[in-house]
């Protein structure tokens, strides 16, 4: 059934294209629960938020140093 909680765990795919991936994902039809964002403006990492059908979330984000 749908998450009650889909913050709870979240899995998180990295990429060097954050926005390029964006756009394909959400061509797709897949749910944009947070367009790409910098977390701490000084590191330049990106992130965007997406649901699966059952509502739980998954992120896109910059590769971790």
């Amino acid at each position: 059934g749908k998450a009650k909680e889909p913050e709870r765990v979240i899995f998180d795919f990295e990429t060097k294209e954050v926005k390029k991936e964006f756009a394909r994902i959400k061509k797709l039809g897949v749910k944009v629960v947070a367009e790409p964002y910098h977390p701490m403006q000084e590191d330049g990492m990106l992130i965007a938020t997406f649901a699966d059908p059952d509502g739980n979330y998954f992120q896109i984000m910059s590769p971790m140093e």
